[in-house]
């Protein structure tokens, strides 16, 4: 049973509460990357879980690029920016208002007093930013080379600001090696060839966590947690949002929950790994949890080597436009069509290739700016 009490509303051009609500105003990524990132030990601890054995195989090599059989190909690039245009089109034919954000001229170099890496453009914009309510909230970066990444959102920020929209942006991290929580990582300690760093600037493990941590339910916030690091920024979250909210943690994943959980209205989630069925709370435990099995991969899909940053799950990275109609892979358009059957749903398939190799799918490029709709409680134990 789903509880649903009404508590408020903001009039604002900034306005979002949940991840189902009808989608009004949408920012969707762009500006891909030629190369990866320098294969910094921040770049490495991220993506541990997915490229535990090419950091094995290049543990010496702490600040060069990936070996050229690893890199993105062009063909990739070209492939993923047509449906990614092709997918904002396709927002937009919906009558949802689609904001872009600017695009990199060059790679440029970026250096602190303590590192220095390479810039990355505004693609997957869920990952530093979020909305709740009529606040933007922009989440401290625990990968170096996405350290300005939201420079290229700051043009749209800085107009909902103008427009009454609140503004946040949590303490930036001094990211020295010992800033981070390696416990989640304990099996592979040893790989990482720790650059030295300024002892002297320590001052512990940090804030550091991504906004695509979190879920947003009405005045719940459901934030995957598996360090000290994202403990942090769950208090930090928690003291931004008050006690109107209730950031609950959860461990589900090694980051980001959208590739485990996402909730498609009151009362309905996809859950795409069913071992974290149990580690959800009791609440949620009484939605309908719809598992949706990985599809077999094609010979195309095993004959590319390039380098895999997400999971085969980033395919199921689904994004709801209202209660009843979401945007998905092309792959999973069957399937999801007759598990939600039941539900009435729309089911959309939109393009999205080599989601794996980026990173992100329809879900991770988008920064759902308004839904129409209200802040409520679902939840009677909350």
């Amino acid at each position: 049973m789903v509880y649903v009490k009404t508590v408020m509303n903001h009039g604002s051009l900034v306005c979002s509460y949940n991840e189902w609500d009808p989608l009004e105003e949408v920012i969707v990524g762009r500006g891909l990357p030629t190369t990866l990132p320098a294969l910094d030990f921040t770049f490495r601890l991220f993506f541990h879980d997915n490229i535990y054995n090419i950091t094995r195989d290049a543990s010496s090599c702490t600040t060069s690029a990936l070996t050229p059989q690893k890199q993105i190909k062009k063909r990739h690039i070209a492939e993923h920016e047509e449906d990614v245009e092709s997918f904002a089109n396709l927002l937009a034919s919906h009558g949802i208002t689609v904001k872009r954000p600017k695009v990199p001229r060059k790679v440029c170099k970026i250096k602190t007093t303590n590192w220095e890496s390479e810039a990355h453009p505004a693609l997957n914009v869920r990952d530093l930013s979020m909305i709740v309510g009529n606040k933007i909230i922009e989440t401290p970066p625990s990968l170096r080379f996405r350290y300005f990444e939201n420079d290229y959102l700051k043009h749209l920020f800085l107009d909902y600001f103008k427009h009454g929209a609140e503004w946040i942006v949590s303490p930036r991290p001094l990211m020295l090696n010992d800033s981070f929580d390696l416990s989640y990582y304990h099996k592979d300690t040893t790989s990482y060839d720790h650059e030295q760093m300024n002892e002297y600037m320590s001052c512990g493990y940090e804030i550091m966590f991504d906004a695509a941590n979190c879920m947003r339910l009405g005045t719940t916030i459901l934030f995957n947690s598996s360090s000290k690091n994202s403990d942090l920024g769950a208090v930090w979250l928690q003291q931004q949002l008050g006690d109107q909210y209730n950031v609950t943690t959860v461990n589900l994943t090694d980051t980001h929950i959208d590739s485990t959980f996402i909730p498609l209205r009151p009362g309905v989630a996809l859950l795409l790994n069913p071992d974290a069925r149990s580690r959800l709370p009791e609440y949620l435990q009484s939605w309908d949890l719809i598992e949706v099995p990985l599809r077999n991969r094609t010979s195309r899909d095993m004959q590319d080597q390039s380098i895999k940053l997400a999971s085969p799950r980033i395919e199921l990275n689904v994004l709801s436009i209202d209660t009843h109609t979401i945007i998905c892979h092309p792959e999973y358009q069957s399937v999801l069509q007759s598990k939600l059957k039941k539900y009435k749903f729309d089911v959309i398939p939109a393009r999205m290739r080599h989601c794996e190799i980026f990173a992100g799918a329809h879900h991770c490029l988008t920064l759902d700016v308004r839904r129409n709709g209200k802040l409520e409680n679902y939840f009677d134990e909350t």
